[in-house]
């Protein structure tokens, strides 16, 4: 078969998340593979390993080290590394690495069972490997409690200058410093601080001040002492940021330097801080917000950041505790929804029971509204809520995540009237998860009932506990860890 390489190049570019795609056209023929390894080999790890892949790929890795460098290794008493005899590459499969995950290194390493002392000496070695003047990385992974001096090494300006991702859970300030001479272009960082101590912090605002283009920043810290150390030099980069990530509250005034955000989280999605009032977000002005995630048992006010978007939120998580939200409070946040969200196709809270009347006019005045996700309320029941539901939804919504309620009914007569009801409509796709439900008979008996909707084509598909399988608002794409 003759196709331009160009154009096979663009067809293997498109197929690059397909790994039986991929893999099959290294075995069409000699051009086919030349095109196609480069593409395979930019972020090895892209898609789960289990332990034979991850130790082929280590051996492909190890296959780069020359003969009289192996042999000194052994030497030095690292025997249990090399698992093949010495044989070259057919490609040099390390300069088409674009995405280095230095966690992945360390635990291929550890998975040949050498000794804690000689980790360091190979860790060393590989990176001479990887940081050489053939390859440009455009991300990074540095684990936890990561030393090696990377901005060191032979080569680091060239491998480095261009990257435009950096995950970091290590904070050697060294480092952080050397990276930041080194590597002005990131648009993406994320930051776990929890375990470092704050002296060690300034060479990660170094990092944070010299990116030209900053778009997207996570930072988790562990206290709000830490957090208030990021703020001056988060606030220096607010007219790039539009993607902003934090695990700790800000006031308000903090969150009124970043107008140009399309997307906020804010708070730990499972953990609430004492209470935020956030009475003056009339300063705030966040009129391209698209993406919004906070706990609602952290902030009091949200209601008023809704209103300040312009109508433009398409996607918005109210999480809490999991135990009871405020009725009130709950009400406020419905209404601020269905009168300032047009757009809304997104929704994942938590509904009080009371407040079912509200939410109807939600559904009604959102018409693009694609998914819902219904958080998790003590003692809800899910009459009122289906009976709407079927009466109100608008045409667009057939995407569900609900929790498993024993409001169910006997042989889940509540759940089987939803599905009854719901028939000459889109067909649905729906996830349950069986939160505190251990009863296997009745959990066979539930997925057996689906099972005969999904025959009559009124589900399309359901999943069962998968809710940590897939992101917040994802129904079908199984989620990885990629980066």
């Amino acid at each position: 078969m003759n196709i331009d390489r160009d154009v096979l190049y663009l067809i293997i570019k498109y197929l690059q998340n397909d790994s039986v795609s991929l893999y099959s056209f290294l075995l069409v023929n000699k051009i086919w593979c030349e095109v196609a390894v480069p593409v395979l080999w930019e972020i090895p790890g892209r898609f789960p390993l289990n332990k034979k892949a991850e130790s082929i790929i280590f051996n492909v890795i190890l296959s780069h080290l020359s003969e009289d460098l192996r042999d000194n290794l052994k030497k030095q008493g690292i025997n249990g590394l090399f698992t093949e005899a010495y044989q070259q590459p057919s490609f040099n499969y390390i300069i088409f690495w674009r995405h280095l995950d230095l966690q992945l290194l360390e635990d291929m390493i550890k998975s040949r069972n050498v000794n804690e002392s000689s980790i360091n000496i190979i860790i060393n070695e590989l990176l001479k490997l990887f940081i050489n003047k053939n390859t440009k990385f455009l991300s990074l992974f540095i684990p936890y409690n990561f030393k090696h001096q990377l901005h060191s090494v032979s080569w680091a300006e060239q491998c480095f200058s261009s990257l435009k991702f950096l995950r970091c859970y290590s904070w050697d300030k060294n480092i952080m410093e050397g990276l930041a001479i080194i590597a002005k272009s990131i648009n993406k960082l994320i930051y776990h601080t929890i375990y470092i101590d704050n002296d060690d912090i300034p060479g990660s605002l170094i990092l944070i001040e010299n990116q030209k283009n900053l778009n997207e920043i996570q930072i988790k810290c562990r206290n709000y002492v830490q957090f208030k150390i990021f703020e001056k030099s988060l606030i220096k980069k607010a007219d790039t940021i539009q993607h902003l990530q934090i695990n700790r509250t800000p006031d308000d005034e903090f969150l009124s330097y970043f107008v140009n955000l399309s997307s906020l989280k804010i708070g730990s999605y499972n953990y609430a801080e004492n209470k935020t009032n956030w009475y003056h977000l009339e300063r705030v002005f966040s009129p391209g917000l698209k993406v919004l995630i906070a706990n609602i048992d952290s902030h009091k006010n949200l209601d008023r950041l809704i209103k300040t978007t312009n109508g433009h939120l398409h996607e918005v998580t109210l999480c809490h505790n999991g135990i009871v939200s405020d009725a009130d409070y709950n009400r406020r946040l419905i209404q601020a929804i269905y009168q300032y969200c047009p757009n809304l196709r997104y929704l994942s809270m938590p509904i009080k029971e009371q407040n079912i009347p509200e939410f109807e006019r939600l559904l009604i005045n959102c018409q693009n509204l694609n998914g819902l996700i219904f958080e998790y309320e003590m003692h809800f029941k899910y009459k009122s809520l289906f009976e709407i539901l079927i009466r109100s939804s608008p045409i667009s919504l057939y995407k569900f995540k609900i929790y498993f309620n024993r409001k169910f009914g006997p042989k889940f007569k509540l759940l089987k009237s939803f599905l009854d009801n719901w028939k000459d409509r889109h067909p649905m796709i729906l996830q349950i998860n069986m939160f505190n439900f251990d009863d296997n008979q009745e959990m066979d008996k539930l997925k057996e009932l689906v099972k005969k909707y999904e025959v009559k084509g009124i589900v399309q598909r359901c999943d069962f506990d998968c809710f940590y399988d897939y992101e917040d608002f994802d129904w079908i794409r199984i989620k990885t860890d990629v980066y």
